[in-house]
């Protein structure tokens, strides 16, 4: 698919992997509607990348998404590109009842931000079609290796865009995964890498940006990113019994 001249829509824009996203395809000629909470921050985005639109919304919220796809089918009349990016993570293992507040937390906006957002913008993709959906899961979402809550969220998220992404192509959108390891951000610092051997493992938002704009253009069904997690992702499946030797020793 050619991106110049079409419409997307970018959630968790204002920092990290949404900001690098938005820059990128806004530079491959698209309107991008950029979207969070955090105004100020969009709006400096804006102000430093032309093609960047910003509408301020919280994805926990039915009403502000519903609002966000009937402004951009106002505005824009189209969406081809939709970005589901917003999402947090709490550093914690899940103990007690006092944490099933936090993972709740969690559902709702890495699992059902990306479910409020596709439900609102189904009909204007299809008719925008061909059109994309691409879901930012993670690695923690194939390999269980992240914090419980975090991990279940992303699982959700991997689940349920391979089981919409069997139905929607019908309907000329197709569904996509891209899935980072550790990224380095202002929500994600990786700080207990530093100076150990893993650190060279850690990626960068821009990395993953580029990513969804190459998944945005051919349409495929799932990239890792960076590269060298596949391995990891294939050894869970092909010989979990040496998967939970290593993962276990990294707890």
């Amino acid at each position: 698919m050619q991106l110049h001249g079409k419409v997307a829509v970018v959630t968790g824009a204002s920092s990290g992997i949404g900001e690098a996203t938005a820059q990128v395809l806004a530079r491959a000629g698209m309107t991008v509607v950029a979207v969070a909470r955090r105004e100020e921050r969009l709006r400096a985005l804006a102000a430093e990348e032309t093609g960047i639109e910003v509408y301020p919304a919280d994805v926990t919220d039915d009403a502000q998404v519903l609002g966000l796809a009937e402004h951009v089918k106002e505005q824009q009349g189209e969406c081809h590109v939709l970005v589901n990016n917003a999402g947090a993570i709490i550093n914690q293992r899940f103990a007690s009842w006092d944490d099933v507040a936090d993972v709740a937390r969690l559902m709702d906006l890495n699992f059902m931000g990306v479910v409020r957002c596709m439900g609102a913008f189904a009909d204007l993709l299809a008719a925008s079609a061909p059109s994309r959906v691409i879901n930012v899961a993670s690695v923690a979402g194939k390999l269980a290796a992240g914090e419980p809550g975090y991990t279940a969220s992303k699982f959700a998220v991997v689940g349920f865009t391979e089981a919409v992404g069997l139905d929607w192509p019908r309907r000329g959108v197709t569904v996509s995964q891209v899935n980072p390891g550790f990224i380095r951000t202002e929500g994600f610092t990786q700080k207990r890498f530093a100076g150990t051997p893993l650190e060279r493992l850690v990626g960068n938002p821009d990395m993953v940006a580029d990513a969804i704009v190459a998944v945005a253009r051919s349409g495929a069904r799932e990239r890792t990113v960076p590269r060298w997690y596949r391995p990891a992702v294939a050894l869970r499946h092909i010989a979990a019994p040496l998967y939970w030797a290593g993962i276990g020793r990294m707890r």
